[in-house]
């Protein structure tokens, strides 16, 4: 009954886990690596404090012009993929995978339960991934403040894994080959949509 919704997303999750170029890139962990290289402090600690010395409006300017080019060379594919939390999505897997076995340790431990779990974790996979990068990039403070959290990211990774989640077989809400059809053009859909709408809601990069 799954087999369909298989055949639907597995070719898409399998890119956000390998990446255009065959690397991982389309995780949690890239989506926090495009969020300290925001930080200020991040740039003038790779380029030697040249940062520093550069005019705010010139810098806003550089930091534009890289973004604008950045989505220049952002393709159909990697808007599909770019949101899928693949650490979180393959836990997911795994844990439903044993299911049956997680169920004889406690019967409060169901798919939905497991769905849920999961839909919490994501979030916090993606701040405690993020503070732990800003620690080894050495920005002070480890944890900012809650206005330079990454919130666009967090809510798109977690509305990302909802749906795509729903796309894994043997999920507890969607059954069916055409509810499963469906549920693989809506990840789709919403994927890009997250895509195009991150220039509008995601933090600009520190001038």
């Amino acid at each position: 009954m799954r087999t369909h919704s298989t055949l639907t997303c597995e070719p898409l999750l399998n890119l956000a886990k390998t990446g255009l170029d065959g690397e991982h890139l389309m995780s949690i962990n890239s989506l926090t690596d495009s969020e300290i290289r925001k930080s200020k402090a991040f740039r003038e600690a790779a380029t030697g404090g040249i940062v520093g010395n550069v005019a705010p409006d010139h810098l806003a300017m550089a930091v534009a012009r890289e973004a604008y080019e950045d989505n220049q060379v952002t393709n159909a594919l990697s808007m599909l993929v770019k949101y899928i939390p693949t650490e979180s999505i393959t836990l997911y897997i795994a844990a439903l995978s044993a299911a049956a076995a997680l169920r004889d340790f406690s019967l409060r431990i169901t798919p939905k339960v497991i769905y849920w779990f999961f839909a919490i974790l994501t979030p916090a996979l993606v701040l405690v991934i993020y503070f732990g990068k800003r620690k080894v990039a050495r920005l002070h403070p480890t944890i900012p403040s809650l206005l330079e959290w990454p919130w666009w990211k967090t809510i798109a990774a977690s509305i990302a894994f909802l749906i795509w989640a729903l796309a894994v077989p043997s999920n507890p809400y969607v059954e069916g080959p055409l509810k499963s059809a469906l549920v693989g053009f809506l990840a789709v859909f919403v994927s890009t949509i997250l895509s195009v709408f991150e220039p509008l809601f995601d933090r600009p990069a520190d001038a």
